[in-house]
């Protein structure tokens, strides 16, 4: 299921094919019936860019290894880890 698409006022410029981190939402995978991720204690997983939206939005392809590749859509940026939200890999200094 898709992340509810949140604007946010940060300056982020996100890039095709960028590695940046999806944090797991609890309405992730709803319609499987099976709890995203199958491993419960895994809460963020690799990402890749696979499309750009404006104010920080992206498509993202997510690397469960339970799973394989997983498509996310629309998924807003966030400074911190917050669920349904995706990072940088690395902290920005603010």
């Amino acid at each position: 299921m898709a992340a509810a698409l949140t604007p946010s006022n940060q300056p982020v410029e996100p890039s095709l094919g960028q590695v940046v981190l999806y944090h797991a939402s609890d309405a992730d995978d709803a319609g499987e019936r099976t709890a995203f991720p199958l491993s419960s204690h895994m809460r963020t997983f690799a990402a890749i860019v696979a499309r750009v939206h404006e104010e920080g939005a992206v498509d993202l392809m997510v690397v469960d290894p339970s799973k394989g590749p997983m498509p996310r859509w629309k998924v807003p940026f966030a400074p911190a880890p917050r669920p349904g939200h995706w990072t940088l890999r690395e902290a920005p200094p603010f």
